[in-house]
């Protein structure tokens, strides 16, 4: 049996390939367009925004999210306006929360989300399906209820894989595969898929779950990190296509939410991203040093506990109660930098190295 051609096509339909000239294809050639001034989130492309849990990948998605249907800028920088659809498979309720926080933190009323005229609107699918078999049933509806997609996000990756390891490169590869085809619906959208990270990632390793199958079908991994200052810094991990670009800082900005209750008429609250400049996130950092500072001479002055170091520091509420919460917060970081330690009292003390810090401190 005499072997294929090596250009005949293949037995699964795929189409006869074509040969161009180099000069034809550049004339042909579009540069690529990114939905986000200066950010590698190019249209029909495929971009992982992969950050731990608590790190602000949804809030800061669902700020883009409304930036896009509004056309109005994100971080400072010029989108493209037009409709966004979400995919809301791992927690529907958390993203509408999220969404009427973020609306009520900008003053922008829920009839803002969809423009008769241009049809422009944020759409949500809640729930998980199968993104491979329900790509012609989006197709459809889509064409009827919204104007072309600038964005597809995807909250979470994990949520819409179909695998039953994480770790098989072959199916990891299929899966990401299967979210790039969302790209070819209406509008040729960029797809945003929001991943968690691999297990002890850091900030400088924020890479998607899935190893390098996953990672290798992006064509860029943003990340989210929040710091001890409560700072969160959008930046890229693993791969980019496209220019190097400076961290987008964010803080988070609590809301309670207007006209909702719990079953026990508790205010609801959630939180909305604000973006930083980095002037403002300077400041904080530096009041995130300077509370630690003012724990590490407490505790030269042996205020162990946590009630006593809150007041030592002088973080008292209205009420004259110590703010204890706060001490903590920075009792932990300041463990994880091996400057503290408890005794078997659970009573905090200085490290060697702690005294050493806290002696230079004024």
């Amino acid at each position: 049996m005499s072997a294929a051609h090596p250009l005949a096509p293949v037995a699964c339909g795929v189409s006869e390939p074509t040969i161009w000239t180099a000069g034809n294809y550049l004339r042909q050639f579009k540069p690529i367009e990114s939905v986000i001034d200066g950010l590698p989130v190019p249209r029909g492309g495929l971009v992982s925004i992969t950050g731990p849990t608590g790190h602000g990948k949804t809030t800061i998605s669902v700020a883009l999210e409304l930036a896009f249907v509004r056309g109005s800028r994100f971080a400072g920088r010029e989108v493209t306006k037009g409709s966004v659809l979400v995919l809301a498979g791992e927690n529907p309720d958390d993203w509408a929360m999220h969404l009427a926080a973020t609306l009520q933190d900008q003053g922008v009323d829920r009839a803002g989300l969809f423009d008769h005229e241009t049809k422009t609107a944020l759409l949500v699918v809640p729930g998980v399906f199968s993104v491979a078999f329900g790509l012609d049933y989006l197709r459809e509806k889509l064409s009827n209820c919204a104007g072309p997609l600038v964005a597809v996000v995807v909250d979470t990756s994990a949520a819409f894989y179909q695998g039953d390891d994480e770790n098989s490169n072959t199916a990891m590869r299929a899966h990401a595969s299967a979210l790039r085809e969302l790209s070819t619906l209406p509008g040729n959208p960029a797809v945003i898929v929001l991943c968690h990270p691999t297990k002890g990632a850091t900030k400088d390793n924020l890479l998607p779950r899935g190893g390098g199958a996953f990672l290798a079908e992006v064509d860029a991994n943003l990340t989210t990190w929040k710091d001890d200052a409560g700072v969160i810094e959008l930046h890229w991990a693993g791969k980019i296509r496209g220019a190097n670009f400076d961290p987008l800082r964010f803080d988070l900005h609590q809301v309670e939410l207007a006209g909702l209750k719990d079953c026990r008429g508790r205010p609801i609250h959630s939180v909305a991203a604000r973006h930083l400049a980095d002037e403002r996130a300077e400041q904080l950092e530096a009041r995130e040093l300077n509370d630690q500072d003012r724990v590490l001479i407490a505790l030269r002055r042996d205020a162990g506990s946590l009630a006593d170091l809150a007041r030592a520091c002088g973080w008292i509420n209205e009420s004259g109660e110590p703010l204890k919460a706060r001490a903590d917060r920075r009792l932990k970081k300041l463990h994880a930098l091996g400057l503290v330690e408890q005794d078997r009292k659970g009573k905090w003390r200085l490290t060697t190295k702690g005294h050493k810090d806290a002696e230079a401190l004024p």
